[in-house]
């Protein structure tokens, strides 16, 4: 039987589980191995941009922004790391300014060129790594930094063997690596921060697929499976 493990809570129409199901039988073990709670927000900064680095934050954004009946200014602009992260942004009727390809330094570099003289809100999540805002710094006029839920690593968690595991944020890969081996599993990371962690942390083989969307981490799978 093939498993497969994701540190993600799946819904049950997720394009991950679908695509997989079209593939064949596979079992799917969809858990998170982090812990996120809400940090509460009274207002926000004004500012010229508001740009999301996961569709988590995304998510609690707009919980606090809905129960605290705050409007956004409509001259602000909205910008995401990734294509998944700006699907986020379409479940709440906001089509992203900028969409960059998930990769941190070529998102950077680009996002740079767009906010000379500009504030830059990032709502993120408590242990953000920042790594948009080291390549705006020179450009934007002022960065924000808003922390809206905090991420800590789970302790409590057992994983079965699997073909592949699929981590979902560099978190996930510490909160794994500190219960199990890497060095003979096969990998695959969301994005190049991810990716990079699970080389850090001694992953036997390490894949990134090409977007950051469930569709095409499912995809990655695949071919991978396909290959075994």
């Amino acid at each position: 039987m093939t498993r497969v493990f994701i540190s993600r809570q799946l819904s049950e129409n997720s394009q991950f589980r679908e695509k997989l199901a079209s593939f064949g039988f596979i079992l799917i073990q969809d858990e998170p191995l982090i812990d996120l709670i809400p940090i509460p927000f009274s207002a926000i900064e004004p500012c010229d941009w508001i740009f999301f680095s996961s569709k988590n934050a995304v998510t609690f954004f707009f919980k606090q922004i809905k129960s605290l009946s705050i409007k956004i200014p409509s001259h602000v602009k909205w910008g995401a790391i990734g294509l998944a992260t700006a699907k986020e942004l379409l479940t709440y009727q906001i089509t992203a300014d900028f969409s960059g390809n998930g990769n941190p330094e070529v998102v950077g570099i680009s996002f740079s060129t767009l906010v000379t003289g500009k504030k830059v809100l990032f709502p993120s999540a408590k242990n953000s790594r920042e790594s948009i805002q080291r390549f705006i710094k020179n450009e934007a006029s002022e960065i924000i930094n808003l922390s809206i839920y905090d991420n800590s690593t789970k302790n409590d968690f057992d994983i079965a063997p699997s073909d592949i595991y699929v981590f979902t944020s560099p978190l996930n890969v510490i909160a794994f690596s500190k219960k199990y081996n890497l060095s003979d599993k096969n990998c695959l990371g969301i994005g190049e921060t991810t990716a990079e962690q699970l080389k850090y942390s001694g992953a036997l083989s390490v894949l990134m697929s090409p977007f950051t969307t469930e569709e095409s981490m499912a995809q990655t799978v695949i071919d991978f499976l396909c290959k075994k």
